[in-house]
């Protein structure tokens, strides 16, 4: 029998496939050089951009994605948050869904957009999401979806333009940038034997800036809660961060050693700061609020995201809708969507957006900003509705990089506004200061400037609408998390690390046509569950002073269920629970597809989510942080597995979909 909530997102998709069509969307990756923050590289381009242009279609559309590799390497194309129901061999994932696409080759993914919300798709070959190879994906919701914008106002008037904003989003892709290449750098963890953690710049839309801090803005930034650290009797007492903001390469940050810090190149450790393009995302306050898609294409780093001067009422999570939630400032790991309101109430002008990691391992911010503007400056959206005056931003002489947005033929006959990444204009100031007097929410280093400010807490989001899963599991797979063999290797299980490199585990035997060979039954790399059963996954890590590890399933989404600080010592979620009842909700559990394990703070954490198995076909569970991934943190999950589907003549292990 179906659950409810997987009952609701059939009602939801039947409702709109009388309308739906068939979305056809091409591209192509290839090498190029950039300087997205005013370091040259190699780096992956997407129909010669990055990121690579949005993909807009229609609740209950079907969607045919090529992708032509013009690398001189194999890939893939993953769609990160997309179930995939009944179409597994469309995941793009190598061993699993899929052999990797060999250079000059191409590959068909075909799926059908069931769920409606804020998504993206990325390389899943290796790291090479870190070199580029990723863009936006937005599914507009079916008319019948039910919506929570009445939960912000009851003012008819406002509503309104709160519909008329969730028509005209904008794309923010939050990335951290490095200024080596992610096989570049495997080497370097490799021949070091060292975690590289850290990062050179952040960029919002694929534009940003390497800032450098002296040692004394480096000691003023540094959030409260890692001070101690560096204290007298802290663990790394006598050490600090390198000019890029790395926290030190010792003993503590970095076991099992030895290590070699002095192998590491200026291109992780040094910093030159640069003066490049900014991204300037435009508003028009006549349309009374703006709407923006947050998305972390972070490789490792977890950043604060925050606007001066205004709040963000985040109304959907991944892709899914939510009781709204006022904030100033929300943190985000990588792969997550956050889905955000902003009131257009200040004065016009020039605001800066923030993304502040906030996390040991690193002191880095990156900057874009926002400017009002009216419908006759000429620089704003195409299809912005008229209003009042709000007057030019001042021009700072600075270049930037505007984006705002288009209008889209939709599938039903009418004007759409989408996303769209737009030309420069001169429009910025300097990096680290507000270009308005209005007040910074949070630090360089990711703290709150005061405890009025209002950041998110995970355990308060409640899905809308709120249908919770099943009281009790079938089947519990618990996972011990920790380093394994190396500083830079990781694992899942505890007993083995996932292979990625120099080749994925099992790219030649991909195991949705192989689910009864020997690698499929690897019992510390695979997981098999049954069709139509709740399953428990707890996450324990081991690491006393680890990061937050963002897992992600692909297929279906799981609900938050529980975490909490110390040992995982029980055989089952239900005994956890009669132990622990404040550290579990069962009633209004956020519904996700990625889910952050809790910080450690010197301490075990454990974190538990809860799923219904309903989609056969075999997916992967990971760390997002892309080193930990390539690391090996990562287990097979074969869903369903005496269900597997038929697979598609044109998805035949040597077909490419076509």
């Amino acid at each position: 029998m179906l659950s409810p909530i997987t009952l609701l997102a059939c009602l939801l998709t039947i409702s709109s496939s009388a309308l739906a069509a068939t979305r056809r969307f091409a591209i192509e990756a290839s090498w190029g050089s950039g300087a997205p923050d005013g370091f040259e590289r190699q780096m992956i381009l997407v129909n010669g951009t990055s990121p690579g242009p949005a993909l807009i279609v229609d609740q209950g559309d079907d969607v045919e994605f090529y992708m032509h590799n013009g690398l001189d390497l194999e890939t893939t194309i993953h769609f990160h948050g997309i179930e995939q129901l009944h179409t597994p061999w469309s995941d793009g994932v190598p061993g699993l869904s899929q052999r990797p696409v060999a250079p000059g080759a191409g590959f068909l993914y075909k799926w059908r957009a069931t769920e409606s919300g804020a998504y993206w798709y990325h390389a899943h070959y290796q790291s090479q999401v870190s070199d580029g190879l990723y863009g936006p994906i937005y599914i507009r919701p079916s008319r019948s979806q039910p919506k929570p914008f009445d939960r912000i106002t009851s003012d008819s008037a406002s509503l309104n333009a709160l519909m008329r904003a969730e028509d005209n989003p904008q794309f923010v892709m939050v990335t951290d940038w490095q200024h080596v290449t992610s096989n570049e750098l495997m080497a370097i963890q490799n021949r070091t034997n060292i975690d590289v953690y850290c990062a050179q710049s952040m960029l919002f839309n694929g534009h940003g800036a390497v800032n450098c801090l002296t040692t004394e803005q480096q000691r003023a930034a540094l959030a409260p809660p890692f001070q101690q650290l560096y204290g007298p009797q802290g663990p790394l007492a006598g050490s600090w961060f390198t000019p890029s903001g790395c926290a030190p390469f010792n003993g503590f940050t970095q076991n099992p050693g030895p290590i070699d810090p002095a192998g590491l190149p200026q291109e992780v450790t040094g910093c030159r700061a640069t003066d490049s393009q900014l991204s300037d995302f435009r508003v028009n306050p006549a349309e009374q609020w703006a709407n923006f898609h947050l998305m972390s294409a972070n490789s490792i780093l977890a950043p604060v995201i925050s606007l001066d001067g205004h709040d963000m009422w985040v109304y959907a999570v991944d892709g899914r809708y939510i009781e709204p939630y006022r904030v100033q400032g929300l943190q985000f790991y990588s792969g997550e969507r956050y889905s955000v309101m902003i009131p257009l109430n200040q004065a016009p002008g020039t605001y800066t957006f923030r993304a502040s990691h906030f996390g040991f391992n690193q002191l880095l911010s990156g900057y874009a900003t926002v400017t009002y503007e009216s419908d006759d400056s000429g620089n704003g959206n195409d299809g912005g509705s008229s209003g009042s005056d709000g007057g030019k931003p001042p021009s700072y002489g600075k270049k930037s990089v505007k984006h705002g947005g288009r209008k889209h033929k939709g599938s039903r006959g009418f004007d759409l506004n989408i996303p769209a990444f737009s030309d420069t204009a001169s429009f910025g100031k300097d990096k680290r200061q507000s270009l308005s007097d209005a007040q910074a929410y949070f630090t360089y280093g990711g703290w709150p400037v005061s405890q009025n400010v209002i950041q998110l807490n995970e355990t308060g989001i409640i899905p809308f609408p709120n249908v919770p899963p099943a009281r009790d599991a079938d089947a519990t797979f618990i996972f011990q998390m920790s380093r394994f063999q190396a500083p830079w290797m990781w694992t899942v299980t505890g007993q083995a690390a996932y292979p990625a490199f120099p080749k994925e585990y099992a790219e030649d035997d991909p195991l949705l046509y192989f689910p009864n060979g020997e690698e499929a039954h690897a019992r510390d790399l695979v997981v098999r569950t049954q069709n139509n059963t709740w399953v428990d996954l707890v996450f324990a890590v081991t690491d006393m002073f680890g990061p937050p590890h963002p897992m992600h399933k692909h297929s279906n989404k799981a609900y938050v269920i529980g975490r909490g600080t110390g040992n995982w010592t029980w055989n089952s979620v239900a005994e956890a629970a009669a132990a622990q009842p404040q550290s579990f909700n069962f009633d209004s559990p956020q519904l996700r597809d990625g889910y952050a394990t809790p910080p450690s703070a010197g301490q075990p954490v454990w974190l538990v989510v809860r799923y219904h198995v309903v989609n056969p076909g075999a997916f992967m569970l990971h760390c997002h942080i892309q080193t930990h991934l390539a690391g090996g943190m990562a287990v097979a999950m074969l869903d369903a597995v005496e269900h597997f589907p038929e697979i598609p003549e044109e998805y035949s292990i040597d077909r490419n979909g076509t």
